[in-house]
Parts: structure tokens; sequence; C-alpha cells
């Protein structure tokens, strides 16, 4: 049987006018018979196509693309659901800021892939213009479907992507029930939502992608050291001296986790040079009176000293003198970064903001313009111990007190950026230690709170294992590979068995009262970890039960199969694509060419 083309010469176009997606059914082949469907092998769009002529931010990426989707019927305008999947799939982008026709080619959707596994008898396969973000338009002509057809009938399997997505979402409902229970409502932290995208067919691609490796990092102040050395004791097993951004695909962190979390991704240090970095940070930023700081500028630290040593961590790395300016988004990175802040005003009740050193399809472009300081500064400003930091319209503070521990918040930003069928290799959650049963300190009646009393609501709304508890099961038996182990935790403690106190009355007690000796009996508890602003401590005694801690033979092989999980080699460098931004959907495995590359 011949292939055969389906042409469309008119033209056609959409807009975009705010953060929704814009769609518009541009042509449509069909309808389809099922002599037809048995032998075609291959599907691909080629057309001439441009955007609005001009991009304000080309690094807040390209928001026009094109999508073959299936139609039920001749009148549909928008693509058919089937099994809770929207059945949709990117084909390719044209060129950012190019005002002039070009003809581009796009993805071509071979005998098993699911466009083709999906379709059914009496369908149309349709070609959609889209567009997201104010002024975004695509404008296109002269189109062509290219169909390629097989002599022999192919065997299709039905695709069923139900079971995948069920168990996700059944998943994510039993954990986010599951915290509602175990914490109380002041303390609950929120559960991380599913991306938006999850219900898409371009969602569930195939792929043939290497499996992920990714790096979630607890926030705990001067403790974000023991998470340094601990990734370290991983890492020296088959990648001493390398930096973190060539191994891992993802690196997301909060609070100083989200600090060390730059440091690493998009400032591309070794472990090494981040330690060096961040015990100089310690000393610089915790030294003084505390209590006389609060006195006069409300806060237990300098904002400002921390600022500084950021801003020249920032210029060492990346130049002199634009520590200030240099923007947290960088899309052409190997690894993505991000990290967690916290609304000054609803934080009670909504989840993180997240910043991004990479385009997410699936979110909003809210804060893209951040700089590195900034974002360091937002995660990291603790109330009542730094300053909040503006960002845009926004009062940001401390990731920690909704999501101290961001292994969710990584989760659901893998299921975004890479799609529900990517597989993962080694997920890595590193937190800064489980501290002593804490008894809350109440106020009392002066007005300026004492340190102890922050360390103690801190402690209580920056309950990190809580987290690690619920994901723990959830990343290995529901994320691809269903049943391997993928996820690993290293989180340093010194653990205090029960214990029976023989308490003998005094002698009023005795011999008044009449009380007799009593044995109270003290549950097992920890050792409790520095306070999050004492570097002395930090370097000390948290260093000593670090030691203590790795040399036990659990947390030995879990170091050393988390290490053989990342493999011994490098993290492939993506191929230079040029100027290519990646649009909503290649991120699952169907793969736009930019002009430049592919002109017909």
């Amino acid at each position: 049987m011949a292939d055969y083309v389906v042409s469309h010469a008119e033209e056609g176009s959409v807009c975009a006018h705010n953060g929704e997606v814009k769609s518009e059914v541009w042509f449509k082949h069909g309808p389809l018979s099922a002599s037809e469907l048995c032998h075609i092998e291959s599907v691909q769009l080629i057309a001439e196509s441009h955007d609005q002529g001009f991009v304000d931010d080309r690094a807040a990426g390209n928001w026009t693309w094109f999508e073959l989707c299936i139609l039920d019927n001749a009148q549909a305008t928008v693509p058919v659901t089937r099994g809770e999947i929207l059945l949709t799939w990117e084909s390719h982008q044209t060129s950012m800021g190019c005002g002039e026709y070009q003809k581009y080619q796009g993805h071509v959707f071979g005998p098993q892939h699911d466009l083709l596994r999906y379709l059914k008898e009496g369908d149309f396969i349709a070609v959609r213009l889209c567009a997201r973000f104010e002024a975004w338009k695509l404008l296109a002509r002269n189109g062509e479907l290219r169909i390629g057809q097989s002599q022999d009938k192919i065997f299709r399997a039905e695709v069923d992507h139900r079971p995948a997505l069920n168990a996700i979402i059944s998943a994510h409902k039993f954990m986010s029930s599951i915290q509602s229970s175990v914490q109380p409502d002041k303390a609950a932290q929120p559960f991380p939502s599913l991306p938006t995208t999850l219900k898409t067919a371009m969602t569930f691609a195939p792929t043939e992608d290497r499996p992920l490796r990714v790096l979630s990092l607890d926030g705990g102040g001067v403790r974000g050291l023991a998470s340094l050395k601990l990734l370290e004791q991983v890492m020296n097993h088959n990648h001493a001296g390398e930096k973190p951004c060539d191994v891992f695909d993802m690196i997301g962190g909060t609070s100083t986790g989200g600090l060390i979390a730059i440091m690493l991704g998009r400032l591309e240090m070794t472990v090494e040079e981040c330690i060096k970095k961040y015990e100089d940070l310690m000393e610089e930023v915790f030294k003084g009176s505390t209590r006389w700081n609060y006195a006069w500028n409300g806060q237990f630290h300098d904002a400002k000293r921390l600022e500084e040593v950021i801003e020249g961590v920032i210029d060492e790395k990346l130049g002199s003198g634009i520590g200030k300016t240099s923007r947290l988004l960088n899309d052409n990175q190997k690894c993505k970064t991000f990290v967690t802040a916290t609304l000054n005003e609803g934080g009670n009740n909504r989840g993180p903001v997240i910043l991004r050193s990479y385009i997410n399809t699936g979110a909003s472009l809210e804060h893209r313009d951040i700089t590195i300081l900034q974002a360091a500064r937002a995660t990291t400003a603790a109330p009542g111990f730094f300053k909040p930091q503006t960002a845009g319209n926004d009062t940001l503070v401390d990731g920690g007190l909704v999501a101290n521990n961001p292994v969710g918040w990584v989760w659901t930003e893998i299921l975004g950026v890479f799609g529900a069928t990517r597989p993962t290799d080694c997920f890595l959650s590193i937190g800064t230690g489980i501290d002593a049963n804490s008894t809350l300190v109440q106020p009392g009646k002066y007005r300026v709170p004492l340190p102890s009393t922050l360390q103690s609501f801190v402690s209580v709304a920056t309950n990190t294992e809580i987290m690690h508890i619920l994901f723990q099961g959830l990343i290995d038996a529901f994320a691809p590979w269903a049943g391997k182990r993928k996820y690993w935790r290293l989180n340093v403690y010194k653990v205090i068995q029960e214990w029976y106190e023989k308490v003998e009355p005094r002698w009023f007690e005795r011999n008044v009262l009449g009380r007799k000796d009593q044995v109270v009996h003290h549950s097992q508890d920890y050792e409790a970890i520095p306070k999050f602003n004492d570097p002395k401590e930090a370097k000390e005694k948290l260093m000593e039960m670090l030691e203590e801690y790795v040399q036990d033979v659990e947390v030995k092989e879990s170091i050393k199969k988390c290490a053989e999980a990342l493999g011994t080699k490098k993290r492939a460098t993506a191929p230079d694509t040029g100027s290519c931004a990646i649009a909503p959907g290649t991120k699952n495995g169907v793969i736009a060419v930019r002009t430049e590359e592919v002109v017909v």
C-alpha cells in the first residue's frame, strides 16, 4: 500500500491571552476505517508556521506548538477522553520570535506509538494549534499529514493508562489522608498537588530515555552540613570529585537545603567546594548576639550579612559583580534545580512556592525573573530569624514552614517535567538530623520571644520524617518499575533506648505524705541535635553523631546500594539543540526539532 499525504492550504491561527492554554483544531483526517487503521505505520505533520515575531524573554520558554490529537466525530473541537486520558500529543514547535513563515517537520509517530494504538474505527486524526500566555500567537499554512502505510497488517495491542494513572491518584489520596490524620491541623503541612498535565496522553508517552537520578535536601540551618557530608559519602563510592549536577537530573531543596541545592545545581559546585563555602557561611552569618539583633532589628540574625555572603559565592562562581542580578532561571543547564518558599500571607493553608531554574510547562511563570540571590534568601527566611524576602508583589519566607522535607514536591516536579513513564534509578532524600522528643515551649508573658520558644515551634512545624514515611513506599511501589528499590533516605540520629529511673520522694513527701519510691519509665528517644543556628555545635557534636551514624551496618548498606543505583557514569549531557525551548509534551518522548536542524 502506498503512503499518502493529507494537505491543507488554508491558514490557521491561535492567540493566547493569559496563562490558560489556547488551542484550535486546524484540520483533520478521517473518519478512519478499520482497514485503514491496520495498515498505518507512521504519522507526521509538516507545516509552514511562525509565531508573533517578537519575544520579550527568551529564557522563559517557547509557548507555541503543534499537537496531533484524536477526535471521535467530525464536529468535535476538543480531543476525545478515553479512560480519563485526554488523547493529544505534541508534534513540534516553531522558532521563537520568527515573524516569517518557515517549513517545519514534526515528530514521526511510529507504528506502536500510543497515538496509533488509541485510534478506533470512525476516529479522526486532528492537528491542533496551541499557544499559552499573553501575546503568544501561532500562525500556520500549507499543512501536510504524511501517512506511512505498511503492506502487511500491523498488530497493535490496546493501550490503557488507567491503571498507572489510578495508582498515582490513589496513592496520592491515601498519603494525603494519612498525613492529615497524623498531624494536628495547625502543624499540618500541605500535601503536594499532582501536576495538571497528568491526565493527558503525552504524559504517558513511551520513553527510551535513561532512568532519572534525583536528590532532595531537607532544611535545617547549620545542620545542612550533615546533609553535605552524607552526600559526600554516597558520591565517594563511584563519583568522587565529580559535580552532583553531572550526576543528578534534578536537585530540590528547602531552607538551607534549598541554598545547598542552588550551590550544587545552579552554581555547579562540587560537594567539597560546597562544604567549604557552607562552613564559611555558617561562621559569618550566625555570629553575634541573637537577642541584641532581635531587639534592634526584630530578627535574631542579620539578613543583610546573609545576602552579602551569598552574593559573594555567586560572584565567585558566575563572575564578579553579577551576584545581585543573575537569574535563577537557566533552562539550558544539565541539572534542574528548585527551592521552596512560603507566601507570608496564606502560608498556613497553601502549598509552597516553587522557585525553579527550569521551565515546568504545567506550572505558571510566576517569579520567572527571580534572581539566584532572591531565591536563596526566600527559601532561608525563617520567621523571627531572618527578615522576609520580597519577590514581585509577594513576600516570601522560609519554605520549611510548609515543605521542610521537599520529597513530595520533588516527586510531583518529576511527573510534571519528565512525565509519568520516565523511570527513576535513584531517588535520594537527605535530612539534617532527627531531633529529641520536643515539648512546645510557651512564650510566657514577655513580648520578646526567646530563641528556645521559636526553636520549639520550628521543630514541630518542620517535622521531616512524616513526609519520608509517606513517600518511601509510594516511590518504590508506584514509580515505573514497581517493586524495584529506588528510594533512599539518609538522616543522622542517635537513639537513646528506653530506660527506667528510680525516683525517691523528698523527706516531706516520704515522712509526712507517705509517698514511696517510684520507678518511672522513659520511652525511647533520640539524642538532641544541635540548634539550627549553632555552627560550633554543628561542627563538633553533629559531626560526632554523623561519624557514629555512618558506621551503622544498615546505614553503610544503604549508602552502598544508593551509590550502586547512581552507577559509575556521569549523567549524559543533553544534545545541543541550539536555542530550542521545550514545550509541553516534549519531556515525555515527543521530541520537537527546530527549523535550523530540519528545514524541509
